[in-house]
Parts: C-alpha cells; sequence; structure tokens
C-alpha cells in the first residue's frame, strides 16, 4: 500500500499542471525571444556562449556592439534587433 501511495504521489509531482487550473493566465511570449528564435536559434541555441565576450563591457559598449553585430548577422531590422537586445540584456546578462 505505501508503495502505491508513493507512486501516486511521485506521478502527480511529475504532471504539469495546466495554467488553467491555478487560475494564472498564459504567459505571452516575449517578442525579443521569439526574435532570437527567428533569426538566431537554428546556429546559437542559447546565447550564453556568444554574450560571454560583451559581459565585460558597460551596458552602452554592449548593446552598441550587439547592435552593429546583428545588423549584418540575420537581424537587420531595427524593431527586430532591438527586441533582441532587449531580451538579450533582461535575460542573459548578470548583474
Amino acid at each position: 500500500m505505501r508503495a502505491a501511495v508513493a507512486a501516486l504521489l511521485a506521478v502527480s509531482m511529475l504532471t504539469p499542471v495546466p495554467t488553467q487550473a491555478t487560475g494564472q493566465q498564459p504567459r505571452a511570449p516575449d517578442p525579443g525571444e521569439t526574435a532570437y528564435q527567428e533569426a538566431c536559434a537554428s546556429c546559437h541555441r542559447t546565447p550564453t556562449r556568444f554574450m560571454r565576450r560583451y559581459l565585460d563591457l558597460s551596458q552602452a559598449e554592449r548593446q552598441a556592439a550587439l547592435d552593429a553585430f546583428l545588423k549584418t548577422h540575420y537581424a537587420e531590422d531595427d524593431a527586430k534587433r532591438a527586441a533582441i537586445i532587449a531580451w538579450l540584456e533582461a535575460n542573459h546578462v548578470r548583474r
């Protein structure tokens, strides 16, 4: 009986709870993350490795360097580039 309860508990902990059941609204996709997936992710699955070269720069220098890089690297659109940079700053720069 104990083993059955433990197995049931383990399975219930691994089963995701739908967001509607928890009362939470589904999270809208971040435009920067979406733009990254469209323009960058096929070669750079995560930005961790290529962001290393920019981490020692000030925020303004990093943003300018990323903008210059992205202009020539599959993100020619100004809005898409700005969204990617904002997403990278918010999610992939340790402060």
